[in-house]
């Protein structure tokens, strides 16, 4: 399987980021009027939801995310709430603030297998100060059932 991403309009889009609220540019990113990550192309999740402290992905796990044991690596457990959690973070951003995750704890709680089929990650934010950030998230597949849940702390900055 091959996948591309197009890293020069992701470029772009983190420069147009600096000039509007996290929320309108995650809003925006969500109708398709800005691009998608390159980390959201590479590992194929996609912002279902977002509003004001809340983010919502989706991901369908399949064998490219195996290890050897024949589960899911749990990076993408990892990869996936680290990135639903920023989203929760970045919606109460304004314009010209960003952030970069400082720790995060995650539980695994069973494994991720392609038989899971389409999953949420579903992140909400608990506190936003002037410099620091925390949110919690969780993984759970369609019928509710908990895969992994994690909790952030992300610096928060101008640049």
């Amino acid at each position: 399987m091959t996948r591309t991403v197009n890293e020069e309009l992701s470029l772009d889009a983190t420069r147009v980021r600096r000039m509007m609220s996290g929320l309108e540019y995650l809003q925006k990113m969500m109708a398709g009027e800005m691009p998608p990550t390159p980390m959201s192309q590479l590992i194929n999740f996609r912002l279902v939801e977002v509003s004001e402290g809340r983010a919502v992905l989706s991901i369908e796990p399949d064998e490219r995310y195996y290890n050897g044991l024949g589960i899911s690596h749990g990076g993408l457990a990892a990869t996936v709430l680290d990135s639903a959690l920023g989203c929760a973070i970045n919606s109460m951003m304004p314009a010209g603030k960003i952030f970069t995750t400082l720790e995060m704890k995650i539980n695994y709680v069973r494994p991720i297998r392609h038989e899971t089929g389409e999953m949420r990650c579903e992140a909400s934010v608990i506190h936003v100060g002037a410099r620091v950030a925390t949110a919690e998230g969780r993984i759970v597949d369609r019928e509710g059932k908990l895969y992994a849940h994690a909790t952030a702390t992300c610096m928060l900055f101008r640049e």
